[in-house]
């Protein structure tokens, strides 16, 4: 299910059954053009990765909005912010919550936000068409999957 009105309307019938929420967290900055282009190059692969992790889980994810916040703002201040959401998402109820990002500064944060953090090598930015976006992103899905389902045997 995905942050859209009919799967939101279909999700309330159906709290029960989903037990996980995937959530990106997509950094951007209007600084450098460099900069502006790589992540925005990565907010598409990102989107691209948590279309194909909803579709393959469906039934039993629900795939939130973005989390979106300044690359220049310090991450100890995010992470609260952050935190706050999360715990928010928990109240609905989620018991898994999952954060993926190619920011490996998140990586320092995992242990203490309450959700499982997943980091991603972020993709070299390039002139990849749908195609090579679609693919790169499938080569990796298999094991973020796999992930997941660990996440849910342990908690079984």
């Amino acid at each position: 299910m995905k942050w859209i009105y009919q799967d939101v309307q279909n999700y309330t019938h159906a709290k029960e059954y989903i037990d996980t929420a995937i959530m990106p967290l997509i950094p951007y900055s209007f600084e450098e053009d460099d900069d502006m282009r790589k992540l925005a190059f990565q907010n598409e692969v990102m989107v691209i990765f948590m279309t194909q992790i909803e579709k393959q889980l469906k039934g039993r994810v629900f795939l939130l909005p973005v989390y979106n916040y300044l690359k220049q703002n310090t991450l100890d201040m995010e992470s609260n912010r952050l935190q706050e959401t999360i715990d928010h998402i928990q109240k609905q109820p989620f018991e898994h919550v999952f954060l993926f990002t190619f920011d490996k500064k998140w990586r320092k944060y995992g242990t203490s936000l309450n959700a499982e953090l997943i980091w991603l090598p972020a993709p070299k930015e390039g002139d990849l068409n749908q195609v090579d976006k679609q693919q790169l992103v499938q080569s990796q899905i298999g094991d973020i999957e796999e992930l997941i389902k660990e996440q849910w045997n342990e908690e079984s």
